[in-house]
């Protein structure tokens, strides 16, 4: 039986069942005393009641202390001393094709580009793992920009997107017991702790266990004495990052600055859960405030088991999106397949749903967005959203100013391909809602400040497809030509949600999808706007009665697809027709082609 401590207060007319409860409770608590005597005997002796050696619980779990001041800085020349030749090797490449370019030809140029990117990417690995922390952090990030860094680091990166190397499972249980139990043995609240971790990151661990009661939950313990290294590390990183500003793709320094702001939250799981409430109601409505299907799973704390240190919530069964991409692969499904096609696309539609809610909602954006924070779950069925430990709150200032330049940049759909010219007025003005936003750039003209700025908002929200930018500017970001090397302050309220439109578009790319941001958020972006004019003051979702039980839920509708059927029930035909027996005994060419019929029909629906 769970604690009482885990409810939070006796419901009028429940006394008879609070004193069965209470009863209960004390039997159980009479039995962890005889089970912690029989312990102590044990220990005494040396063995279990099978005869077993053990190990007394306390005594033998050795914390890890904090860093002294000594290795603090031997990490950071470490660090130092492992990037800097990295990007020193970059400039040499540079140097040596720009002063051979008369003979060497195109295919030499990219072997000698390639042979660096994957000394680079090897070099970049070794010390993320040599020292952890929150370097950590900086790999995934580089491994979620697929538009922007060469494919060996996304590659060699992607697995900082999943684990690194866990901590003792005897140390976490230490962590729990203190934490949640005031030193009681772990069996008071549950009946089964798995050893083995879900995952394991830079600053938390993830374990599966079951309650007393039989709940199946997830339960996140964060390393313990890392809190000064990870400090250390971020500094570190914007220091590096501000001294090579000009040799670096973007503004990391603003990256790293938001992120350093991000993580004095992410170290409270308190907070975190208090996100996972937020973020959870958010999705659940449309930004008018309607009721609507989530269209992602977002796991709820467990209500009274959450400190600072260790978080219970529930359980979400599902693979990281890159361990699910592996697994279709080895199920004989290519990632250009149509079956693995068709499970991109719904991902594509199900994150930019939950964005355009949370960002024209309540405001709550979930800012850690990237492939390990994505479960697939089984069967394809759906997908969830996890780690809620960095969250920005959007003012309704900022959200209406956004919701402006959805409606603008939604405009330029039809520019940027082929030879079709910038209307100068539509550039001018996408460029004054980015310069409201605080984007500021380098020292030009006046014209090219606004192709620069009207470029940085197409970056962001335009087309995927988009061939060029206004002024002559290019979409690809390691271009030399790229608006991102023109500008010289970037707002921080932007780094979050930059993240997420970059996932997004980035999932579109390795799809081969087009997908236009800016036009599948406008619909939401206009209620956002009708909410501004009205003074749509109102209690926040998040806040709201939950309803009733047994209410049903409006079907899924997206904002953009408030007035039309959804093609949602043609997939989720699909998935069950894929589940049936008669039809696995199809073969599989027949198989892809419904499936593929199936892709072609989602395709054109979100046209």
């Amino acid at each position: 039986m769970v604690p009482a401590f885990v409810f939070s207060a006796t419901p009028t007319g429940a006394t008879r069942d609070a004193l069965v409860q209470s009863k209960r409770l004390q039997v159980r608590r009479q039995e962890c005393r005889a089970c912690r005597r029989s312990m102590r005997a044990a220990v005494s002796s040396g063995t279990d009641a099978a005869g077993s050696e053990i190990a007394s619980p306390g005594q033998a779990v050795v914390m890890p202390k904090p860093l002294t001041s000594y290795e603090r800085i031997k990490r950071s020349v470490t660090f130092w001393s492992r990037v800097v030749p990295i990007l020193l090797k970059y400039r040499q490449t540079k140097r040596r094709i720009e002063s051979s370019s008369t003979y060497l030809s195109k295919q030499e140029r990219e072997e000698i580009w390639n042979q660096t990117h994957e000394w680079g990417s090897d070099e970049l690995i070794n010390v993320i793992q040599e020292l952890k922390g929150f370097y950590v952090k900086s790999g995934q990030v580089i491994s979620s920009r697929v538009d922007l860094f060469p494919e060996p680091y996304i590659r060699k990166l992607s697995v900082l997107q999943d684990s690194i190397e866990p901590i003792d499972t005897a140390i976490v249980k230490e962590i729990v017991r203190q934490e949640l139990l005031e030193g009681e043995p772990l069996e008071t609240l549950f009946s089964h702790f798995e050893e083995k971790p879900l995952g394991s990151a830079s600053i938390a661990q993830v374990h599966r266990a079951v309650l007393v009661d039989g709940r199946i939950v997830a339960v996140k313990v964060q390393r313990p004495a890392e809190e000064p290294k990870l400090r250390a590390d971020i500094a570190n990183l914007k220091l590096f990052a501000k001294r090579f500003r000009e040799q670096l793709p973007a503004d990391y320094f603003i990256i790293f600055s938001e992120l350093e702001r991000a993580l004095y939250n992410e170290l409270d799981f308190q907070s975190e859960a208090l996100n996972q409430e937020k973020i959870h109601a958010t999705i659940a409505h449309l930004p008018n405030g309607q009721l609507a299907e989530p269209p992602l799973v977002v796991p709820r704390p467990i209500p009274g088991l959450v400190t600072r240190k260790v978080l219970v919530m529930e359980f979400v069964q599902g693979l990281p999106l890159l361990k699910a991409q592996a697994a279709m692969k080895e199920r004989g499904y290519a990632a250009s397949s149509p079956e693995s096609r068709l499970v991109g696309l719904r991902l594509l539609e199900s994150l930019t749903e939950a964005y355009s809610r949370q960002v024209f909602g309540s405001g709550i954006l979930h800012g850690d967005a990237h492939p390990g924070n994505i479960l697939v779950l089984p069967e394809a069925s759906g997908f969830a959203l996890i780690d809620c430990g960095q969250v920005k709150q959007l003012s309704g200032s900022l959200q209406q100013l956004l919701a402006r330049t959805m409606l603008c940049v939604r405009d330029f759909g039809d520019f940027g391909k082929g030879s079709s010219a910038f209307p100068r007025a539509k550039v001018a003005e996408l460029a004054g809602l980015v310069r409201e936003f605080g984007v500021q750039v380098n020292g030009v003209d006046e014209e090219q400040q606004d192709n620069v700025l009207a470029s940085c908002g197409l970056v962001l929200f335009g087309p995927s497809n988009m061939e060029r930018l206004p002024g002559g500017l290019s979409p690809r970001e390691l271009d030399p030509n790229s608006p991102i090397k023109q500008v010289s302050s970037f707002p921080q309220e932007l780094v979050m949600l930059g993240r997420a439109t970059i996932l997004i578009k980035g999932l579109a790319a390795r799809l081969n999808i087009p997908w236009f941001l800016a036009e599948k958020w406008a619909p939401a972006a206009e209620q956002a706007l009708q909410c501004g004019v009205e003074g749509c003051y109102r209690v926040p979702v998040y806040a709201k009665p939950p309803p009733p039980v047994g209410a049903a839920q409006l079907p899924l509708r997206s904002s953009a697809t408030a007035g039309r059927p959804k093609f949602r029930e043609v997939v989720s035909l699909f998935r069950s027709w894929a589940k049936g027996k008669s039809i696995e005994m199809l073969p599989a060419s027949a198989k892809s082609v419904l499936a593929e019929r199936a892709l072609a029909k989602q395709l054109e629906e979100n046209k």
